[in-house]
């Protein structure tokens, strides 16, 4: 781990991740792919305020990536999400996701009160548990959130 840097994204054109979104789609997996396209489209580049994208690379070589948006299904500023998170095959179940959550999560508390995700897999559910997220209450476009600092934030309704 002492050769694992983590690295703010600020021109994705100069980071190679197409390994990334060659293996994440061999698993079915189309959010890198996606992060990319929206990313080069402008669409979101985790450039407005409360935002970030990392990597975690070892020696230059980018092994995971994780972005932070102020949450699109809530309109509410104090509402962040974890976004495009993905660590390479070879480099699971040794810490880099939760490096790159960690520091995420610091990044996060600086701007809001309440951090959510969506996943679909169990072992995503299993790692997002483990570091403290909650399942419930449960919202639309949302499995996943973590209260931030010490207030418990609870978001108005998706009405």
């Amino acid at each position: 781990m002492d050769s694992i840097d983590i690295i703010h994204i600020s021109d994705i054109e100069l980071v190679s991740m197409n390994h990334l979104v060659e293996e994440s789609l061999s698993q079915g997996f189309r959010f890198v792919e996606r992060l990319l396209r929206e990313y080069r489209s402008g669409f979101n580049c985790f450039d407005k305020p409360g935002e970030i994208l990392l990597a975690a690379s070892d020696r230059g070589r980018s092994i995971a990536i994780g972005g932070l948006n102020r949450d699109p299904y809530f309109n509410d500023p104090k509402i962040g999400r974890l976004r495009h998170l993905y660590v390479e095959l070879a480099w699971r179940r040794q810490g880099i996701g939760r490096l790159l959550v960690d520091r995420l999560i610091r990044e996060a508390a600086q701007h809001y009160q309440l951090l959510t995700l969506r996943t679909d897999t169990p072992a995503a559910d299993k790692f997002y548990r483990k570091l403290g997220f909650k399942t419930h209450p449960n919202w639309e476009h949302t499995t996943h959130h973590l209260p931030l600092g010490e207030l418990k934030y609870s978001p108005p309704s998706l009405n």
